[in-house]
């Protein structure tokens, strides 16, 4: 199957799996980064939600000279205090609530104070003031449904007033790593592999939004009867394996899906790495997508199927990935694209200012190699047709 169709099947099928599971809860701020908002989150107070002082200096009514007011002991320098008259002054804080019929803030270092009078350059109607609502008035919309929680757009709630958002629920996955060669510490022997994926796979599933099903990581033998175990007793809506998607005998995810009856939405995709993956709705509308066992053709093929299949379940737009040039030559692979791993440059032979591609360490981009990955900045999709310097190609974020 063509790329851009696989992506594409893959979005549909989460739309679909999205209607089979409950939609929303609520979830509050210090749990809620990287989740996706189920409604609008509207301001419940203005933001700032009252007049303050951009500086450390003075409020001041009217023009100068002013007679300083003071504050009593007690008072928090924060806290608004009262009301000033015209030509009145009181000390204030960064931050500090406005007194009524202040009209200025004189800065502490334009000011000097003698036997109760402040005197300072007369100040612009307005100066070091920060109005009240500047940012939101209370009712705005301040986040669409559909919006992914950043650390930024949690204080912005937070400074509505909010104390937790309506979610929607994450997706549960569960990872089945296939491979009796596989260890899982130390230095492997000739023969053995180091386990990579459960140090890689959980963080970026984290990243795109994904639940931890019952049990999380479950490690398999080669073989038909284990195979279907780990698919029948985990609680996951999402099923990932990787590893045993050829056709070989040794290969048993494709014959354990067929046998519990899956229909396969994406059989393979036209793309390198990570040509042999696949994607299953079983028939309880559970969902497998098997990845490849080698690390970089695995991760390809889950920027390919599993992000848009999240975005689908987790109610996200369907997003074309971005344009940007290709800074040197590739030649063509008819009937396939490639991802490839890429940093960013900001200079062409041109002597142009804009953003190019160039590959990051060839000989550690093979299908089972990670240290290209580790060094790029992204993954540009060069087309079957191949490119020259300066062509425009598709470029994927990574989740890191």
């Amino acid at each position: 199957m063509a790329w851009e169709t696989a992506r594409l099947h893959a979005y549909e099928l989460g739309t679909l799996v999205r209607e089979r599971i409950p939609y929303e809860e609520l979830v509050p701020l210090s749990r809620a980064s990287g989740r996706t908002l189920a409604r609008d989150v509207t301001a419940l107070q203005g933001i700032p939600h009252y007049a303050s002082s951009a500086m450390d200096g003075w409020a001041v009514a009217g023009s100068g000279p002013w007679t300083i007011q003071p504050r009593a002991a007690q008072d928090d320098p924060h806290a608004a205090s009262d009301t000033l008259g015209d030509h009145q002054a009181r000390a204030i804080l960064t931050g500090g609530a406005l007194p009524h019929g202040c009209t200025a803030v004189v800065r502490s270092e334009a000011a000097s104070e003698y036997d109760g009078v402040l005197s300072a350059p007369e100040p612009r109607w307005g100066a070091d003031i920060r109005p009240a609502e500047r940012e939101a008035k209370a009712g705005d919309v301040l986040l669409a449904a559909g919006t992914v929680l950043t650390p930024p757009r949690l204080a912005v709630i937070a400074a509505s007033g909010r104390d937790d958002v309506h979610a929607v629920i994450s997706p549960r996955v569960g990872l089945v790593l296939s491979g009796r060669e596989v260890v899982t510490s130390g230095v492997p022997l000739p023969g053995q592999v180091r386990d990579s994926f459960s140090e890689f796979l959980p963080p970026v599933l984290t990243a795109w939004g994904a639940a931890e099903a019952t049990p999380f990581v479950q490690r398999i033998g080669d073989d038909l009867a284990s195979t279907l175990r780990a698919i029948e007793t985990t609680d996951a809506q999402i099923i990932l394996s990787t590893g045993g998607t050829g056709h070989s005998d040794h290969d048993f995810l494709r014959k354990a899906a067929e046998d519990l009856g899956a229909r396969i939405l994406v059989p393979s995709v036209a793309m390198r790495p990570g040509h042999p993956a696949f994607l299953a709705q079983l028939p309880d509308d559970r969902v497998i997508v098997g990845l490849p066992g080698n690390p970089l053709a695995a991760f390809m093929a889950a920027l390919t199927i599993l992000q848009p299949l999240l975005d689908g379940v987790l109610a996200r737009s369907f997003t074309e990935p971005r344009q940007i040039r290709v800074g040197e030559r590739f030649t063509a692979l008819p009937g396939r694209v490639r991802l490839v791993p890429a940093g960013l440059s900001t200079e062409d032979t041109a002597g142009n200012s804009h953003h190019e591609l160039r590959v990051i360490s060839r000989e550690h981009t093979g299908p089972a190699m990670l240290r290209g990955l580790g060094d790029a900045d992204g993954v540009m999709v060069i087309p079957p047709e191949g490119t020259e310097p300066g062509d425009s190609v598709r470029w994927l974020e990574l989740p890191w």
